[in-house]
């Protein structure tokens, strides 16, 4: 949780200048931070749009 706290920051500076942020594992999406998201599982965390859960905790280890 401590990592997904640390990314709360950038989301939100990210949402404010209108950017987004896709991060991949290979091709396939695993996260979206910023204007783009959608709030859902992490909404509490800002703007964050978990695609894959179980990738995203495994790249914070």
């Amino acid at each position: 949780m401590k990592g997904l706290e640390a990314l709360k920051g950038v989301a939100v500076e990210l949402k404010e200048r209108g950017y987004t942020l896709n991060i991949l594992e290979g091709e396939k999406l695993i996260l979206k931070m910023g204007a783009g998201a959608k709030p859902g599982l992490l909404s509490a965390f800002g703007p964050i749009e978990v695609k894959d859960l179980k990738a995203i905790l495994k790249l914070l280890e």
